[in-house]
């Protein structure tokens, strides 16, 4: 496994504790490489050192840029894979570089399967994430037998990179409906109602995943430790714009949550949690 961050830590427990033999490499957070050792993971130093030896590799990264780099990079994981390898990148990637991706490590008979994630790190430690899954049905099967220890859903698409376009579609409608919270409780503030009331209200007339995940911490005005950064949300949204111009397909909405979130991060906010965005409402504009 490489990317033992929030979500790779626990995915990689649930591996060791199911009985699998679990290499990762080493981590930049403090602690997780001690942490995962005293389980019984063994710790490597390089993508291609990760690597050796395994039949599956489990990539969860930030972007496709470093799913190429620890890939094909100097020290990368396809310099030295054997053949019959299955790459499984769990990381929300770019479709288009999904695809050149595949091509490539198909050309060294190595195979690649989308398998992007959702339910956040309370899935991730419960083991019962649910997972965008794509690729050639034979090594999709082969994913599973990995990916049932660290999740219980599985919804499955035709190609690698249709998982990934689920997935950013995924995200980035979460994000806009986390735009949408924020406004309909800027609403009750401006009018006087009390956010707590109107929280509750809300959660029984028009409930939703971002309504819950993300609404109490707008009520609160509390934003941290970030579950979702505002970065991570452009990242997203600036792939979702990308697919919308490949099809021609307008996507008012997204376009309005992306500049909420780039103005956010233009300020300075890049590293704090979405519901961050309330602060504009609450600062008379000023986040």
């Amino acid at each position: 496994m490489i990317g033992v961050g929030a979500m790779g830590e626990p995915m990689a427990a649930n591996l060791l504790k199911k009985g699998f033999a679990v290499t990762v490499m080493k981590s930049r957070r403090p602690g997780v490489a001690d942490r995962l050792q005293a389980l019984g993971a063994t710790i490597a130093p390089t993508p291609a050192e990760t690597a050796a030896g395994c039949d599956v590799v489990i990539l969860i990264l930030p972007t496709s840029r470093e799913v190429e780099s620890v890939l094909f990079g100097s020290g990368g994981v396809a310099g030295k894979a054997a053949p019959g390898m299955l790459v499984v990148d769990c990381t929300t990637g770019n479709p288009p570089d999904t695809e050149s991706i595949c091509a490539r490590l198909r050309q060294k008979k190595i195979g690649f399967v989308a398998a992007g994630m959702t339910r956040g790190v309370a899935g991730a430690k419960q083991g019962k994430l649910a997972f965008f899954i794509g690729g050639d049905a034979a090594d999709v099967e082969k994913a599973k037998t990995v990916l049932q220890a660290m999740g219980d859903t599985f919804i499955q698409f035709g190609s690698a990179a249709q998982a990934h376009t689920a997935k950013v579609i995924s995200n980035v409608l979460s994000y806009a409906t986390v735009a949408l919270v924020n406004d309909a409780l800027m609403l009750g503030a401006k009018g006087g109602l009390d956010l707590k009331t109107l929280y509750q209200a809300l959660m029984e007339g028009a409930p939703s995943k971002a309504l819950e995940a993300f609404g109490s911490r707008i009520v609160a005005g509390e934003y941290e430790p970030p579950r979702v950064t505002v970065d991570h949300a452009c990242d997203d949204l600036v792939l979702s714009q990308g697919l919308a111009a490949g099809a021609v397909a307008p996507v008012f909405m997204l376009g309005t949550a992306q500049e909420l979130y780039r103005l956010a991060s233009a300020g300075g906010h890049g590293g704090r949690d979405i519901s961050m965005i309330s602060a504009f409402w609450r600062t008379g504009g000023k986040a």
